[in-house]
């Protein structure tokens, strides 16, 4: 997610069923046996992170599509002057076979002003349109791009790449994985892979805070907390996607305070989506 927040920091039957063979005819046959039901070796019970992991993208895979309420907010704050900030609410409709996702949503800022926002991907390129402006569109690995896309089979699928660095705990309706990081300066925690978003979805705020004259560098901007949490169903679900939560919060330096950069989104499964997405007519 990524929001605009500005600080001033200047300070079936057979159909043979029911046939009959003619009367008063004798008919000779071998007795047909009935064939025993191939046995069927259930799946062994996932234990570690990256087993539960593989378990809910098969599930999550299984089905044409899925529906997401999400909800996200975001802000800087420095001691003395107000929250600088905003919150998103969208719903997200992600299909599997072909990967496609439809994103429509509201920006609310701190302010009150409200703007809304779609966001497509179809064929591997990201499509946003924020308010009046026009379509803005470009591959997913491009951050402007990547950082309006909440896309929760994605982060998923890269989450698989450092679970093994989640804990594992049981629910009282499923499992839950986290991960959890405080302490990283800005600089090392750009080859942290869990860390990877929450570098990439910082660098805009960064960006307007060095152009509103925060000299702070890399080394030393901290990352004070930062957690992700998979909440999955039960083993008769398959361990399907029940609720994604991302969390982090940045320390920035400045003129003997900090300005504090957090944000939050969380996406709750709202159920299988049969419908199709494609492109607006006249988006290309």
């Amino acid at each position: 997610m990524l929001v605009a927040v500005a600080v001033a920091v200047s300070s079936g039957c057979s159909s043979h069923d029911g046939e009959r063979k003619p009367a008063g005819r004798h008919t000779s046959s071998k007795t047909a046996q009935a064939q025993p039901e191939p046995k069927v070796t259930p799946k062994p019970e996932p234990r570690t992170a990256a087993q539960f992991v593989a378990r809910a993208r098969e599930a999550m895979g299984a089905e044409k599509g899925w529906t997401f309420a999400l909800r996200g907010s975001e802000s800087a704050v420095m001691q003395g002057q107000a929250p600088s900030g905003a919150t998103y609410a969208a719903t997200v409709h992600r299909t599997t076979a072909p990967v496609a996702l439809r994103q429509t949503g509201t920006v609310t800022t701190s302010k009150g002003e409200r703007e809304p926002e779609v966001v497509y991907v179809v064929g591997g390129t990201g499509y946003v349109k924020k308010g009046a402006e026009g379509w803005k569109k470009g591959a997913l690995s491009e951050p402007g791009i990547a950082n309006d896309v909440e896309d929760p089979l994605a982060e998923l699928d890269a989450f698989a790449a450092y679970a093994k660095s989640a804990t594992v705990s049981r629910t009282g309706a499923g499992v839950r994985l986290r991960v959890r990081a405080s302490g990283w300066q800005l600089s090392a925690a750009r080859d942290r892979p869990a860390l990877k978003r929450a570098v990439r979805e910082v660098e805009p705020v960064l960006g307007q805070l060095r152009k509103a004259g925060v000299t702070a560098t890399d080394g030393h901007i901290t990352l004070r907390s930062f957690a992700e949490t998979w909440d999955l169903g039960d083993g008769a679900q398959g361990y399907r996607v029940v609720a994604h939560r991302y969390a982090f919060t940045f320390l920035v330096p400045f003129q003997g305070g900090d300005i504090t950069v957090s944000q939050e989104v969380r996406a709750d499964n709202r159920g299988v989506f049969d419908g199709n997405v494609a492109l607006p007519s006249g988006v290309k």
